[in-house]
């Protein structure tokens, strides 16, 4: 008996002592620390993940908070009883500086107290630079904005008070010019008062232009083998009033019509006009309309093609009672590479110098759209879903019209799958029931930072074919817009200006992300500013003067 126990005492002790050395190798090998002892990242803003090797502790990670780390996670973690690895994602902004810079993360071990580091370093870029030159200006922009849906057409597809206030509203989208149909039928007049009501409420300008000559005025006629809908010159007078007693109705109604159309699209079926045509009822009842007070907009073509804009320009009366010359986009604009599309495009920007910029009147671009894809059953087919394609078409088409000193820029329908916000077509797939498509943002940086300034000259990058660039001048702004359509990201574009600004700031949008601030560097002596422009992004920035 007394072996056993003999026996059994030894084993405790045994016991105790092999528990006392776990408790001691346990202690001693608790740690915190970080796999690395430095890292480098790219000047431009991005993440990069860290890992973090720890035993038997929690660990609690910090940095300085005035570095260019601007985000950790996690921040804390590890257990008392247990070992393992964490990744750990870092964000940081980009460096728009020259020169290089580091920032220490530590990592703090809870149990002892002790902590290890780990340096991030980022290196410096060498900006490209461009000059704006506000001495050098160009045209005055009127605005940005699209259709008003038409309750003849999409009935069950309107635009709420709700979505006027998203598009429009300066805390919106910014929007500032409404197109409004002229019914054919005056029973259906007001259903767009309410809507246009509430978006001139929010500074818009509103302007209407007639589809359909009314059936009681009309006769078909054939023109290349095809029948067209067509006003009776006999019937101009009548028209005339039709179109007169619409914007009075309208104005009585709360509404003013800043410009009203002769015809939308003459050069197509819903009531065609030959070019003379257009000509002779603008010398004859020009007068009448704008007698009302409201602009006149002609001739308003599918493609802005010269068969229908020369006529107006090369006749002085109808020149003279003209003053909005207007167009659309359709047959091309942006693709230079095409001899066709070129020869119209150089056409229509040339319109400014030929007879515009002396005369006070501006040219508009009052309708066009990009669906490519629309009728693919296969999702992944639908380029109007694609930020890519929303930013090569719709951005750089807005671009290109700026710089061919176009006034206003009004996409077609707002509300729509390929619109500025989506609808209840199934093609709107997450942003269904007025949700902002990025159509609507790519227009909101116009729209926001454009919107009643002037055009100036901004020096253009030679070696960047991909980076596009117009600005601006405000009453107390510098503003530019500046689109990246390439898939490399430029580190660092330094903007210099003639003149000390008061502060300075930017926003962007890219493919994740909608109108967030962007990171900009201002220089110590306020006349330039450096702003980094990812792979595929749309930039505004401003100098408060």
């Amino acid at each position: 008996m007394k072996k056993i126990l003999s026996v059994l005492t030894l084993l405790s002790c045994m016991l105790i002592s092999c528990s006392s050395d776990d408790d001691n190798n346990y202690e001693v090998d608790s740690f915190c620390k970080f796999t690395e002892s430095d890292i480098s990242v790219p000047n431009e803003s991005g993440q990069k993940v860290i890992t973090a090797e720890w035993a038997y502790s929690e660990w609690e990670i910090t940095t300085a908070e005035d570095g260019f780390i601007t985000n950790i996670t996690p921040s804390k973690g590890g257990k008392s009883d247990y070992k393992n690895k964490t990744n750990i994602t870092i964000k940081y902004s980009a460096n728009l500086l020259a020169t290089s810079r580091s920032q220490d993360i530590f990592i703090t071990d809870k149990k002892r107290g002790n902590r290890e580091k780990i340096t991030i370093k980022q290196g410096g870029s060498v900006p490209e630079e461009i000059t704006v030159n506000p001495q050098v200006r160009y045209q005055h922009v009127v605005g940005f904005g699209g259709m008003y849906n038409p309750v003849i057409w999409l009935r069950g597809n309107l635009i709420s008070e709700e979505e006027i206030t998203k598009m429009y509203s300066p805390d919106g989208l910014g929007y500032n010019i409404l197109r409004l149909m002229v019914y054919p039928n005056e029973s259906d007049w007001a259903a767009d008062i309410k809507g246009a009501k509430l978006a001139q409420q929010y500074g818009a300008t509103i302007f209407a232009c007639p589809w359909d000559c009314t059936d009681a005025l009309s006769e078909t006629i054939i023109v290349n083998n095809k029948e067209y809908k067509h006003l009776k010159k006999e019937n101009y007078q009548v028209y005339a009033d039709h179109l007169v007693k619409y914007i009075n109705y309208m104005k009585n109604n709360g509404v003013n019509i800043y410009a009203i159309s002769v015809q939308n699209e003459p050069d197509m079926e819903f009531t065609f006009w030959y070019p003379q045509e257009v000509v002779d009822f603008v010398k004859a009842y020009g007068d009448q309309i704008r007698a009302t007070g409201v602009k006149l907009m002609s001739p308003e073509a599918c493609g802005m093609q010269s068969e229908y804009t020369d006529p107006i320009l090369n006749d002085a009366e109808a020149f003279e009672k003209t003053d909005i010359l207007a167009g659309h986009l359709y047959q091309g604009f942006t693709d230079l590479t095409n001899g066709y599309v070129k020869n119209r495009h150089d056409y229509i920007c040339g319109l400014y110098d030929k007879k515009l910029k002396n005369s006070g009147k501006t040219w508009w671009m009052t309708e066009h759209l990009f669906n490519d894809g629309e009728k693919e059953t296969n999702q992944s087919l639908w380029k109007f879903r694609q930020w890519s394609y929303n930013l090569e078409t719709l951005g750089k088409e807005i671009h290109m019209s700026m710089e061919g000193y176009c006034s206003a820029y009004v996409y077609w329908y707002l509300k729509r799958f390929y619109g500025m916000i989506g609808d209840n077509d199934d093609r709107s797939l997450s942003e269904k029931g007025g949700k902002t498509l990025k159509n609507g943002y790519i227009m909101s940086h116009y729209a926001k930072y454009v919107n009643g300034r002037q055009r100036i000259q901004v020096s253009k990058l030679e070696n960047n074919s991909d980076i596009l660039i117009t600005a601006y001048s405000g009453q107390n702004d510098i503003t530019l817009v500046i689109i990246n359509n390439g898939n490399t990201t430029v580190g660092g574009l330094k903007i210099n200006i003639p003149v000390a600004a008061k502060s300075c700031g930017a926003i962007e949008t890219y493919e994740h992300e909608n109108m967030v601030k962007k990171d900009i560097a201002f220089s110590s002596d306020k006349k330039s500013a450096t702003v980094a422009l990812p792979a595929k992004s749309i930039i505004s920035v401003k100098f408060d003067i």
